[in-house]
């Protein structure tokens, strides 16, 4: 695949990327409120609370997915050349550039924690690093992500908490997933 071509699939994929992050974002942010009322209305119905909490931990976590270490961690050395505390010596440290670079290195930090190349690299390009010669072709990373990403969204829009917030009829959905929890319609 030739150069130009290889850099705009890149590009697009990176642009879908960002979109189902944000995305994601957003569904995390409707799904809380989801869960608040749900909680409310189901309350009486489950007694177990903290199984509740480590479900909601779950369905909220960042996503992750399998890439080489190899390749993450010599784009993110690269990224700490720029952005980590020690080597930023010479910058004033209640510059803003001095702040905005060391939240670059603990969002870069996080990303390579949960393996997350399409955020690694694209905190890479913010920074302007070169890293075509860690992977040229990282389409697979990159679909990945998206796969990743959209399972996640999917995942969130199919609890019960979301399902009832967005239905109409919320009694009838109320009662629905009750009995399919083997629960009594009547408490």
């Amino acid at each position: 695949m030739n150069d130009k071509l290889l850099e705009l699939k890149r590009k697009k994929l990176q642009q879908q990327i960002l979109y189902l992050r944000t995305e994601f974002e957003e569904t995390t942010y409707i799904f809380q409120d989801c869960l608040k009322e749900f909680d409310v209305e189901f309350r009486d119905y489950f007694k177990d609370k903290s199984a509740d909490k480590k479900q909601k931990k779950v369905t909220t976590d960042s996503v992750e997915f399998d890439i080489p270490e190899k390749d993450v961690n010599t784009v993110f050395k690269k990224i700490a050349q720029k952005t980590h505390p020690d080597k930023l010596i010479n910058e004033d440290t209640l510059s803003s550039t001095y702040k905005e670079k060391v939240d670059m290195y603990k969002e870069a930090l996080g990303s390579v924690e949960n393996r997350d190349w399409s955020r690694v690299i694209e905190i890479a390009m913010e920074l302007g690093i070169d890293v075509s010669d860690v992977k040229t072709d990282d389409s697979d990373y990159l679909n990945e992500s998206i796969k990743a990403l959209t399972e996640k969204t999917k995942e969130l829009k199919s609890t019960y908490a979301w399902i009832w917030y967005h239905t109409e009829d919320k009694d009838q959905a109320k009662q629905m997933i009750l009995q399919s929890l083997g629960l009594n319609k009547e408490k």
